[in-house]
């Protein structure tokens, strides 16, 4: 059914549930997964310099401790006999988040793209609107969006 299917993940409980979707469905077609966090960088020109090191840092380390539990619940799953046909990479990248998205989307040419329908916090929409909404409107492949 699905050959590759993409997670972007920042490690809300939507993206999470998200992640659990995707599993399934890739499970079931023996599908390759691409997992995706993203730095977003698209608030530096509006900050300080200070204040732009620190908030990157800490974007950083939660897209980061995304991937790892991405990478630890499709290490559990295939440890309980689950995913056996299926590969994870993971990616950290920079930029717009839903540009970013959109991007990657194409360039790895995957089949489905699964995420959560609202992010961790409230930054990409005081700056620039809700980056699944950004996603949806622009994506050729389809989406799946959980909440």
């Amino acid at each position: 059914m699905y050959r590759k299917i993409m997670i972007p993940t920042d490690g809300s409980r939507d993206a999470e549930k998200a992640t659990d979707h995707a599993f399934t469905l890739a499970g079931y077609s023996n599908a390759e997964i691409l997992g995706i966090s993203v730095v977003d960088t698209s608030y530096r020109k509006l900050l300080e310099d200070n204040v732009n090191a620190r908030l990157e840092e800490i974007l950083r380390n939660q897209a980061e401790n995304a991937v790892k539990t991405l990478m630890d619940k499709f290490k559990s799953m295939q440890r309980e006999g689950h995913m056996v046909g299926c590969s994870l990479e993971t990616r950290i990248l920079e930029g717009n988040p839903a540009e970013v998205i959109l991007e990657v989307m194409e360039d790895e040419e995957v089949d489905l793209v699964v995420m959560g329908s609202s992010g961790k916090h409230g930054l990409d929409r005081i700056i620039s609107g809700s980056v699944t909404r950004k996603v949806l409107r622009s994506a050729e492949t389809p989406i799946m969006v959980v909440g």
